[in-house]
């Protein structure tokens, strides 16, 4: 069957080659790239089950209506370590203005800084004075283009005011800088790729013409392999922008493998002088055994379409995509290249290779005559070595922290660093608890009730420093009211005036300067404004009272009484306004930040009390949401529903949702990849040992892998998606080579001895497969150049397992286990009784 892509390529390989070269070229020209309509945010991928997805739905559906909300938020770090000055202050006043004015970016919808209100100044300047904040809040969610732009004019205004140093972090800034390093990531590897492929396939053919069939194979492949993507991804298929990375290495990796595999065959028949239809007879051989790897391959990568995670899941099936495509670029237009080459293939040696006669001392030859000799000692060295690396597995820490891929010379880091080291993080990015009725309001008198029972129950949790809801202040504002007022009483009383009556002022004030930062509706407040007002004058009229003589004091004093009679009032308004008693501008500034438009969802803040971007944060969401499911159970509430989102929650669902990814994944990839191999060799036990040396491997390689990232470059914590990727990756590759070493010690055994099969066997595949394991090792190794955590894991994972399942597994440990198992590793087959124990 497969002689006919020989004949058919020989035919027809001028059309051939102008077909896919017109395909790639239609492609280049017209696709999008993923950097336009991929999705860059891990988040967006979670499954829309899960609880922190079903609290972002609520958010987005019941609260982006309002016209409180923004769609997407920045900080603006400004920062002098020497402390701020006038000019630094000067700076920062010029670039809110310049935001908010017409000449601004478009994108942004409000400006929350000092300059609105200086009551904002404790809570957005550090106690050190040396940084300031400034909140920007957008129109469009964080990865729209506009927000793009918008972060681009923002920071090219920092360009002309560099005497002081500003930031962009938050959501849109981590956002912005993540799709940075993606694309230069993507940019990176595909050139570092290309010259790397190049410098080893010369190596290996030493024939500039034989390097350059698979690169042209190669390169079309990917073009209208990305091609295709591109479309699925602009009709509305979530891809990934980090796909992009990924297809280039593996598609290079793999489909420089195909290439190896038929261009050594090819090699092999030449040299011994089959000029007939070598083209012919080479696919013949050779074609299923390419087929069968690209097919295990292929059923990897589909295998995670059944993860839950959908980032994980669409770079399963697009990789998927992309070795379909190599594939039958390898089975017709790398046959066509040689048969247009012909006899200059392998320039500059005109003349076809002729085997040696001399015996061999060293080389693949004499392993597999070492292996077929004395296979047990081969065997048992290895495994030890492989078991090894299982000692460092438990140290293995996972973290889907979005903050952990971005570089740290990145400006969205150095600012958050910032922040970090000089306010508390917990106020930046809390969880968010909503509460829906399934029926009903929240809004009525016995469900406002039952909020105040959840919050005041989460407020004794160990891992919350606060909670957050549309009364949390009322109780404590009304406390102070008849505190300042029974001040104002003791005025006149003739019970003399004791000055620390009036030191609560102080703790008054600072309480009433905070409130704005988190409620920032409370400047529509007339009590409020006139709380402040009404301390003002008080603090202003104590000071001179206590330079005043008797005749002054004695007309100060009045004064006092009431303006603390008036501040007593104005704070009890206020807490009454938090209870949302009446329906001032305030209150309804209240009733839409903390409950849904239609009343049927109300939201509560909870802030940890460590750092919400943290690991340690999402590790502690898990006991923060059985805290919370006590606190809804033993309240008043009923018929509602619950859910805790946020940051910290979608990073905590995310490592979750990996981890039950991964078991599913390996079970279906390893059942998939062992039908594949049985249906191949039509036996039981070669495919059971097989895939029992992939799944050594793997764990070996996450071994390593710790060592190396973890207890040598002191990386915190690895990617949650590399096990899920690592296993599919070495699974499709390690069944790959497995497949054309097994297949070739299978057809030597027609004529040969188990043992000869496999020492001829060995002799024959080794350099392929070594040349092909290095090619493959190196193209996943280029990632660690990238500025992307993520993908530098990733692939240095893969490229240190190619590594150990080339010269270790494939090597050495499948044809040692071969040997060991004889004629039974072809059982129940027709092979097992026609050929005799050795």
């Amino acid at each position: 069957m497969f002689a006919i892509f020989g004949r058919f390529a020989h035919k027809y390989k001028v059309f051939i080659l102008a077909g896919w070269i017109f395909l790639a070229a239609c492609l280049l020209l017209t696709s999008p790239s993923l950097s336009e309509v991929g999705v860059t945010d891990q988040s967006q991928f979670l499954p829309q089950n899960t609880e922190s997805a079903f609290a972002r739905k609520l958010l987005d559906t019941k609260f982006a209506a309002s016209l409180e909300s923004s769609s997407s938020t920045a900080l603006i770090v400004v920062y002098n370590e020497n402390g701020l000055n006038q000019q630094d202050m000067d700076r920062a006043k010029t670039l809110r203005g310049w935001m908010l004015s017409d000449n601004g970016p478009k994108a942004i919808k409000s400006v929350v800084s000092v300059y609105d209100s200086e009551a904002l100044r404790s809570s957005l300047v550090s106690v050190d004075g040396t940084t300031m904040m400034m909140s920007v809040g957008f129109s469009v969610t964080a990865m729209d283009d506009a927000a793009k732009q918008a972060v681009k004019e923002i920071r090219e205004q920092f360009a002309l005011q560099s005497e002081t140093n500003f930031y962009v972090t938050g959501s849109v800034g981590f956002l912005h800088d993540l799709f940075e390093a993606v694309q230069n990531t993507i940019d990176r590897t595909t050139w570092v790729t290309i010259i790397l492929v190049i410098i080893l396939l010369l190596i290996v053919y030493r024939s500039p013409i034989a390097a350059f069939v698979p690169l042209i194979s190669i390169g079309v492949s990917f073009l209208v392999a990305r091609g295709i993507i591109g479309f699925l991804a602009q009709a509305g298929v979530p891809v990934s922008t980090v796909t992009d990375a990924y297809m280039v290495v593996t598609i290079f990796g793999v489909g420089t493998d195909y290439c190896l595999f038929i261009m050594s065959r090819f090699k092999e028949e030449y040299a011994q002088e089959n000029k007939s239809q070598r083209i012919e007879f080479t696919m013949r051989q050779i074609g299923p055994v390419i087929v069968a790897s690209a097919t295990t391959v292929i059923i990897a990568f589909l295998c995670l379409s059944i993860s839950k995670f959908g980032m994980t899941r669409t770079s399963g099936w697009a990789l998927a995509i992309g070795i379909a495509v190599t594939l039958v670029a390898s089975l017709t237009l790398v046959p066509a290249l040689m048969s247009l080459f012909g006899k200059r293939l392998f320039w500059p040696s005109m003349k076809p290779p002729v085997p040696s006669t001399k015996k061999i001392r060293l080389g693949w030859a004499k392993t597999g005559e070492w292996i077929a000799r004395h296979p047990l000692w081969t065997a048992i060295p290895i495994i030890i070595i492989l078991v090894l690396p299982y000692i460092a597995m438990p140290k293995l820490t996972l973290s889907a922290n979005i903050l952990t891929q971005l570089p740290k010379e990145a400006e969205a880091t150095q600012g958050l660093n910032t922040v970090r080291e000089h306010f508390p993080m917990g106020e930046l990015s809390p969880l968010n608890l909503l509460i829906q009725s399934r029926g009903g309001s929240m809004l009525t008198e016995d469900s406002l009730q039952g909020i105040e029972q959840v919050a005041q129950t989460l407020g004794n949790s160990g891992d919350l420093s606060r909670v957050d809801y549309f009364s949390a202040p009322a109780g404590q504002l009304i406390a102070l009211g008849t505190q300042v007022r029974s001040t104002g009483d003791l005025i006149g009383t003739g019970a003399g005036l004791d000055p620390s009556k009036f030191a609560s002022l102080e703790t008054i004030s600072d309480n009433l300067q905070a409130l704005p930062l988190r409620y920032a509706g409370i400047t529509r407040s007339q009590a409020f404004s006139a709380a402040i007002s009404d301390l003002t004058q008080v603090s202003a009229l104590l000071r001179q009272l206590g330079t005043a003589k008797p005749a002054d004091a004695a007309a100060i004093l009045p004064k006092v009484k009431t303006l603390l009679y008036d501040l007593g009032d104005s704070l009890t308004t206020l807490g009454n306004e938090f209870e949302l008693t009446g329906s001032s501008e305030f209150i309804q500034w209240l009733k839409a930040t903390y409950f849904s438009a239609d009343g049927t969802v109300a939201r509560v803040n909870l802030m940890m009390n460590i750092d919400p971007y943290s690991d340690a944060a999402s590790l502690a969401v898990p006991d923060i949401r059985k805290v919370v499911a006590g606190a809804v159970q033993g309240s008043d509430l009923k018929d509602v529903d619950y859910y805790v989102g946020g940051e910290a929650a979608i990073y905590a669902d995310m490592l979750k949702t990996s981890e039950d990814d991964f078991i599913v994944v390996l079970i279906v990839t390893s059942i998939g990849i062992l039908a594949v191999i049985i249906i191949l060799l039509r036996s039981l036990l070669a495919p059971l040992y097989m895939v029992a040396t992939v799944l050594f491997n793997y764990g070996a390689t996450l071994g390593v892998t710790s060592w190396i990232l973890q207890d040598i470059f002191k990386f915190e914590n690895l990617i949650n998606m590399l096990p899920v990727f690592v296993f599919v990756m070495l699974a499709a590759v390690g069944a790959d080579y497995n497949i054309f070493l097994v297949s070739r010690i299978r057809e030597e055994a027609q004529t040969k001895s188990m043992k000869e099969a496999v020492h001829h066997a060995v002799g024959h595949t080794g350099s392929v497969i070594t040349s092909c394991g290095i090619i493959l090792a190196g193209t996943f190794a280029t990632l660690v150049f990238s500025s992307f955590p993520m993908v530098l894991e990733i692939g240095a994972a893969i490229a240190i397992g190619v590594l150990i399942d080339t010269f270790l597994v494939r090597a050495l440990l499948v044809p040692s286990l071969a040997a060991l198992l004889g004629r039974w590793s072809w059982w129940p087959s027709a092979l097992f009784s026609k050929l005799k124990k050795d």
